[in-house]
């Protein structure tokens, strides 16, 4: 458990790009439609992801034809990048503002040489109302570590398929 009463749900996954490919994949929202299923972002950018940025995700399972579902809306707090020279794992994180899902959710991505590292994908989440915390915190991360394993399996298949 966390300081705050949340348990961290955190999935890790070895793949074979270089941490600096990975890193821009998981940090930039604008990648997640191609990997997190039934998912689109509802906030376009322009430009890559800077501490202080915010956006909103859509999910749901008819979001990609209707574009309604539930909004989880962020903001980009730290955002460091790997370093396969030095040893350095890349790091991001985002504050979670609701409406549903308040909390905090990040990856960091772990060189591991040359064209490997492990990215993992951690979030301490749970649902904004009257129940507390700490009874929400247990069923949101049931549903978010089935989500996030499909994911990072999906963004494996599609850094390798583009190497």
């Amino acid at each position: 458990m966390t300081s705050r009463g949340v348990r961290r749900v955190a999935v890790a996954r070895e793949l074979g790009v270089d941490a600096s490919v990975a890193f821009a994949w998981v940090a930039d929202p604008r990648t997640h439609p191609r990997w997190i299923p039934l998912t689109v972002m509802a906030t376009p950018a322009a430009r890559g992801p800077e501490v202080g940025d915010r956006f909103t995700m859509v999910s749901g399972p008819r979001v990609g034809r209707t574009g309604r579902g539930f909004p989880d809306r962020m903001v980009v707090e730290s955002l460091d990048r790997p370093s396969v020279a030095a040893g350095r794992t890349g790091s991001t994180r985002v504050r979670k503002l609701g409406p549903a899902l308040l909390g905090e959710a990040g990856f960091d991505v772990v060189p591991l040489g040359r064209d490997r590292c492990r990215v993992v994908w951690w979030e301490e989440a749970y649902l904004a109302g009257p129940l507390p915390r700490g009874v929400t915190a247990p069923l949101v991360g049931l549903a978010l570590r089935a989500m996030m394993h499909v994911s990072l399996r999906r963004l494996g298949g599609r850094l390798t398929a583009h190497r």
